[in-house]
């Protein structure tokens, strides 16, 4: 199922709901974020229905933070009522702005300084405990102000029934060892006597639990395997704790995005990495230089093509899966979810479709020998697109004014960047001309958060669309701003005068 998508076709030329995206990079120019209000609302909307469905308690949509921290389009999501799962003390200044309700807002992350606490304790939010030590920085805190600090242990149960691969490497590691080697969660053996610290502490109230693994892998398999575990996890501590029960479960995010880009890029790049397969081309070199670089050269190919993704489970697949099994397990483990209240933080799956980030093709670049390889040169960077990097993100794309052109010719879309810049490897592109604006899909996570100024580019600006209307709601930096906080010692300015 998906009632609404932001993206059409009208006229020969793609459209962010009623605004031509021609429009917009005249508008604007390039490079440029451009975000979809009606695809932000569209999305909470259906997280909210879709796990209320199955569950027999409320419903809290606590959308993350770093996915996406412009303020613009955090009060979009406070105006619809959702809440907020952040983890530094500056995001939550953020959502704090936007009117967002404090019970509903999650404050995850590890060594929180005592006055991050302490404003958290102010304010009234969740404080989701990740360090032992932590529990008595807020018992303390919370006496000095006279309140009752609210807080759920973010735990991390073992896993070893996900045997799959984690799409967190691209080496073959199973998913049960990703998340064990991830810093963030309470390691079992430290919860029992916590818990029982907490229950006796008189300005600190133990309201639930607390499980984020992420985006190791689309499918509903892996999420209701970890609901398996979670559930089983929370009974022990219930036997554990006299029979305590949880008012609040929390079971993070990391579902997919519905073009999820997530570590599609060089799927094929093992081969590279084995110990086999370097000794197997430097072996090629002895077939004498033109059949070794004609091989390479389909090598090459063949670790760059890429086939159709899958298309992941939808938001109202993801609830009837998540909701059905752990409403089953928890009660399997002697836990009373009537009026339990259900939280959820997606990240991606929030953001992702909402925005796309626009770039002009400056130039095309070819070469035939000795291997032939194609680039498409743009005014943009994978600098500005840095979360998908990180995670291989093969970042779905299309040629605002040739959406339905055929695929003529394999490329790599590139970045003008000094680095490689490999934006989307072995592209198939229809003809491409300088001037072409391109569109790259699923940016709406991640990516303007972690944009970065290498190479001293000003990061791009973001823009809203509603409806046929589009508004800047972060303006481009500018040579002033990316040089802002340097300061050059009075010493290195006078020396330099008396050498000129």
């Amino acid at each position: 199922m998906r009632d609404f998508d932001c993206l059409s076709v009208r006229n020969g030329v793609l459209h962010i709901e009623g605004v031509n995206i021609l429009d917009l990079a005249e508008r604007f120019g390039t490079p440029l974020f451009v975000f979809s209000e009606a695809q932000i609302r569209e999305n909470l909307r259906r997280f909210r229905e879709a796990f209320a469905i199955g569950w027999p308690g409320p419903v809290d949509v606590l959308p993350a933070m770093k996915a996406n921290t412009l303020l613009a389009t955090r009060q979009i999501l406070s105006n619809e009522g959702a809440g907020a799962d952040i983890y530094s003390s500056e995001e939550l200044a953020g959502v704090l702005k936007t009117g967002v309700d404090p019970e509903r807002v999650s404050v995850n992350g590890g060594g929180k300084p005592k006055n991050h606490l302490r404003n958290c304790v102010a304010a009234g939010v969740r404080i989701t405990v990740e360090d032992v030590h932590e529990i008595d920085l807020i018992q303390e805190v919370a006496a000095e102000l006279n309140k009752t600090a609210k807080i759920r242990f973010r735990v991390k149960p073992a896993l070893p029934n996900l045997w799959r691969p984690t799409d967190f490497s691209q080496l073959t590691v199973p998913i049960d060892l990703g998340v064990q080697v991830y810093k963030s969660g309470i390691p079992p053996e430290y919860l029992p006597e916590m818990g029982r610290r907490v229950l006796a502490m008189p300005n600190v109230e133990l309201v639930g639990l607390h499980f984020h693994s992420g985006r190791h892998h689309p499918s509903l398999w892996y999420w209701e395997g970890m609901m398996v575990r979670y559930a089983r996890l929370i009974g022990e501590l219930s036997k554990a704790w006299g029979g305590w029960q949880p008012t609040e479960i929390d079971i993070g995010g990391g579902m997919a995005s519905p073009r999820d880009p997530h570590n599609k890029e060089f799927p094929r790049s093992e081969f590279l990495l084995t110990a086999l397969g370097y000794p197997f081309l430097v072996g090629l070199r002895g077939l004498g230089d033109k059949a070794y670089h004609a091989l390479l050269g389909k090598i090459v190919a063949a670790l760059t093509s890429h086939s159709d993704p899958k298309v992941p489970p939808t938001i109202e697949e993801y609830g009837r899966g998540i909701t059905s099994v752990l409403c089953r397990e928890l009660k399997q483990n002697g836990i009373n979810v009537d009026g339990v209240r259900l939280q959820l933080e997606p990240g991606r799956a929030m953001y992702g479709d909402t925005g796309i980030h626009l770039a002009t093709v400056k130039t095309v670049k070819r070469q035939t020998a000795p291997i032939p390889y194609t680039w498409v040169l743009t005014d943009t960077t994978y600098f500005f697109l840095a979360g998908g990097v990180l995670e291989h993100n093969r970042h779905p794309f299309v040629f605002v004014s040739k959406p339905d052109a055929p695929a003529m010719q394999t490329a790599d879309i590139v970045g003008h960047f000094c680095y490689a810049d490999q934006i989307v490897l072995g592209a198939r592109v229809p003809e491409v001309e300088d001037g072409d604006v391109v569109a790259l899909l699923e940016t709406g996570a991640y990516q303007e958060s972690s944009a970065s100024n290498f190479n001293s580019l000003p990061r791009p600006a973001s823009v809203l669309v509603h409806g046929d209307q589009a508004e800047l709601i972060k303006r481009a930096e500018t040579i002033d701003d990316v040089y802002g906080r340097d300061v050059i010692p009075e010493r290195l300015l006078t020396e330099s005068d008396e050498t000129t």
